[in-house]
């Protein structure tokens, strides 16, 4: 008789540990992880200003960079200045055309040309003397390449005296002399990268005058279209076909500058929601190009958790089937969760999950997203996930 109580705590016990055992298979363990989005510049430019920094919070809407839109804004002035050209020409084609108005586009043609023989001697004169200092920086490069040769020969001879010193070979007064020639070719060599910077600034100088001059032309020279496109109109009359050509040209003016204003308002890079800021790209001065990763954002609405499954438990998963997600910091609260995704073949475990003998199992990748607690749950925090039964729920 005194053997029947210790056969039925053994059973009870059996029953435990097995019910402890099946209850430990359900859960798998992962990190709470937030939706990161890319932040991509989509025009090219040097940075103006960088506006938010790694672990910032952002809202959605805020300025993160400004890129430096000196160079749009140029152009937009150039696309405004065509379209009031078209506009005008258009009006006064409709108005009707005067003598006087041919005899002052015939000025304006000849005080744009006398601009443009103005401008083309100035570039004429910058090219020449960009062809000289490009000669004086190639002269001094030659010169530093061999001053930096001699310093090295000096450096070498000098340490061969100080060995020769060492030994006696040599007299101080020769150690002095090698070290006064040392010293000597550093500071040429030191004069000459000084004079190569001072060349090479001059030059970059004039490199954007030219830039600023041969704008300039491409400008008068665009005016002198339209005023030559006007004043052939004004000779031959307005006709139904020549206010349909200028309409086309009206508009596409305006096409140009609602182009450019695109370009321009993505000069100012905004987030696109509500955020943290996981990585910073770029720095002040850097010239970025279109498809550039600026920044990476963290979207802490949308959180998930990737586990990992063996095969043979793939059962117990489906498709926006129903789960529960553990927490050490809520450690009495289940948030509910559903399933979002399975991968479609296995792999090994990666190696941060689980033991060294697990991470040799094949295993599948089902991600969960919580459908509660978004205010509780953070990136960052280590979740345990139960699937629950497809049928019960539990």
């Amino acid at each position: 008789m005194r053997k029947i109580p210790s056969i039925i705590v053994i059973i009870a016990l059996f029953f435990l540990i097995t019910a402890f055992s099946a209850n430990e298979e359900q859960m798998y363990s992962g990190t709470i992880e937030g939706e990161e989005i890319p932040i991509l510049a989509e025009v090219t430019g040097p940075v103006q200003a960088f506006l938010a920094d790694e672990g910032d919070t952002v809202t959605k809407g805020q300025s993160l960079v400004q890129i430096d839109d000196r160079l749009i804004r140029a152009q937009m002035k150039e696309a405004k200045a065509g379209v009031q050209a078209a506009k005008a020409a258009l009006d006064e084609v409709k108005a009707g055309t005067r003598n006087q108005e041919i005899k002052k586009t015939l000025s304006l043609l000849e005080q744009n040309d006398v601009k443009i023989d103005s401008v083309n001697i100035q570039l004429s004169k910058l090219n020449d003397l960009l062809i000289q200092r490009k000669a004086n920086i190639d002269q001094i490069k030659a010169q530093l390449k061999s001053a930096e040769e001699t310093e090295l020969f000096y450096k070498d001879q000098l340490i061969k005296i100080e060995k020769l010193y060492k030994n006696g070979a040599a007299s101080e007064n020769e150690l002095k002399v090698q070290e006064e020639q040392v010293n000597k070719a550093a500071s040429s060599v030191n004069q000459l990268k000084a004079k190569l910077k001072e060349v090479e600034s001059l030059y970059d100088m004039a490199k954007k005058d030219q830039s600023t001059y041969e704008n300039q032309i491409k400008e008068l020279q665009a005016n002198s279209k339209l005023q030559q496109a006007q004043l052939s109109l004004q000779q031959e009359g307005a006709t139904n076909h020549t206010i349909l050509k200028l309409a086309s040209q009206l508009d596409q003016a305006e096409a140009k500058q609602e182009q450019i204003q695109i370009q321009l308002d993505k000069t100012n890079v905004m987030a696109p929601i509500d955020g943290v800021v996981l990585r910073r790209n770029i720095s002040v001065g850097e010239v970025v190009t279109a498809n550039f990763q600026m920044y990476t954002l963290l979207d802490q609405n949308k959180l998930k958790v990737k586990v990992y499954v063996p095969e043979t438990r793939l059962n117990e998963v489906e498709l926006n089937g129903k789960t529960e997600i553990f927490v050490d910091a809520y450690p009495d609260k289940a948030f509910s969760g559903k399933i979002t995704y399975i991968s479609s073949s296995a792999e090994f475990t990666p190696k941060n999950v689980q033991t060294p003998e697990e991470r040799t199992k094949m295993v599948f990748e089902v991600i969960v997203e919580p459908t509660e607690g978004y205010e509780q749950l953070k990136p960052g925090m280590p979740a345990d996930i139960r699937f629950l039964n497809k049928e019960t729920g539990k």
